[in-house]
């Protein structure tokens, strides 16, 4: 874009991006004129876009915050075999445990969510980090079961509010990168996070076994990761996140209903617009399809390796490795599906064809008997992430323009939304699982989460997009 444009809006002229309301500027590189590129770190909040570098630096460091936070929250998967000998519980007492803190997890969520638009992103990207990390410490020094289930209910309600302004803030970095691919990144760090969970665990159980080991880990990382937050990170001013919305909108001759919600939310209070978000039946019912993801995902993320070790006999450092698995492919998966949901423009399509075949795979993992050899479930498993990589950059980016069409200032609180419905999947995959694999055994439950994937493939269609490719105009 070139020339100049209204009062207050984000101007490109040659190498130099400026704000046309300040004195401020960048060149397109992302560097702050004449200060270099760390000069950035002497304002608190950025009053320009950045681009090139910078903005790539920025949104690494979201990514870095996120995914250490999920390996906080994951790091106990790879051990609760240990954990539960180590205390005489079951997986049972267990489930009461992680239930307890999806309940902590959704009511932070509620209360939380809405600080990332009031507040800004930054404070709820390092103080969780951190808090998180003090847990850890504790966690690793717990004299008893008891003490351990509380800070896990205390990390539980870390992670919830660092949850929104993660989403909100690596969009508000990348506003005319194609959706599927912001959240790609986002998925990038959880699938980091996990990755580290069990990478670490299969490399150093052999070295320190048990469980204590992993949390003096988590917290060392949490630590330094949150040092880095605090240095290097900084929002964009509540401004600027306003005018590239608007500007957004007019540049892309956004549709109607997307052009009228930014109208009059330039009309009007910007944290006050965001309330049409909690009015809409359609976003609701959209947001649903987080829960069937979540037990799902955490099924992966928190009891696959138990999976592996009760019902296959794997030792827990071989089923962290085969655990692995899923999550590298995972995340190499969630950048081709992204690159396709922007490309095609048919994020119900491709998250739907997502939740289908995951739902498979895991049907035809419930059915392999014991004894499968470790190749076999390293194979099954690394087909089952490329096909579970291609549900939730493409729903988030249905679920942002969904939002954004309601409120251009409400995106926060529609992903609170989502961080306070997914612990209801928690709730019944923690109460549920244990008592289920009692029953009837692991292959019951597989099978369970396998028909949640097919609940995502359905309620997708509640988003606002079409299924299919719109026809492109000659030349373009």
């Amino acid at each position: 874009m070139a020339g100049t444009a209204a009062q207050g809006a984000i101007v490109t002229d040659g190498n130099l991006q400026r704000d046309a309301g300040t004195t401020a500027a960048v060149h397109a590189d992302g560097k702050p004129a004449a200060d270099g590129f760390f000069g950035y770190l002497r304002h608190r909040q950025l009053d320009f876009l950045p681009s090139g570098p910078l903005r790539a630096w920025l949104l690494g460091l979201i990514v870095l915050g996120w995914a250490v936070e999920q390996y906080e929250g994951l790091k106990t998967g790879p051990v609760l075999v240990y954990i539960l000998a180590d205390f005489d519980k079951t997986l049972v007492q267990w489930g009461y445990v992680a239930a307890a803190a999806g309940v902590v997890y959704s009511l932070s969520a509620a209360m939380l969510s809405r600080l990332a638009d009031r507040f800004g992103r930054r404070p709820l990207m390092i103080y969780p980090v951190f808090g998180y990390a003090l847990i850890s410490m504790c966690g690793a020094l717990a004299p008893n079961f008891y003490t351990l289930a509380f800070l896990s209910m205390a990390g539980s309600f870390m992670v919830a509010g660092m949850n929104p302004a993660v989403h909100a803030a690596s969009r508000d970095l990348t506003p005319r990168m194609g959706r599927a691919m912001v959240y790609a990144w986002v998925s990038l760090a959880f699938t980091v996070g996990a990755l580290m969970s069990t990478l670490i665990a299969a490399q150093t159980l052999p070295i320190w076994p048990g469980w204590r080991s992993q949390y003096w880990i988590a917290a060392i990382l949490g630590l330094v990761t949150a040092s880095v937050l605090w240095v290097f990170h900084r929002d964009l001013s509540a401004r600027v996140r306003g005018q590239v919305l608007e500007q957004q909108a007019r540049e892309a001759q956004a549709e109607p209903a997307a052009a009228q919600a930014v109208a009059q939310a330039a009309a009007a209070d910007a944290y006050e617009s965001g309330r049409r978000i909690y009015r809409s039946p359609r976003l609701w019912i959209l947001s649903f399809t987080i829960v069937f993801w979540s037990l799902t995902y955490v099924t992966v993320s928190s009891y696959v390796p138990t999976y592996l070790t009760q019902h296959y006999g794997l030792e827990p450092a071989r089923a962290a490795g085969v655990t692995s698995w899923f999550w590298i492919v995972f995340t190499c998966s969630v950048f081709v599906s992204g690159w396709l949901s922007d490309r095609l423009r048919v994020r119900k399509t491709i998250t739907a064809l997502g939740g289908v075949t995951t739902g498979v795979c895991f049907l035809v993992g419930a059915n392999l008997p014991v004894g499968t050899p470790d190749i076999v479930l390293m194979a099954l498993w690394s087909c089952t992430g490329f096909c579970a990589g291609f549900i939730y950059p493409a729903w988030c980016a249905l679920y942002s323009e969904t939002a954004e069409g309601i409120s251009a200032h409400g995106v926060g609180r529609a992903f609170g939304i989502t961080a306070t419905l997914s612990p209801i999947a928690g709730l019944f995959l923690n109460l549920g699982l244990p008592r289920v694999v009692a029953a009837w055994g692991w292959p019951t439950w597989m099978m369970i989460a396998g028909l949640c994937c097919f609940g995502v493939a359905s309620l997708v269609s509640f988003g606002q997009g079409p299924w299919l490719p719109r026809r492109r105009a000659v030349g373009e």
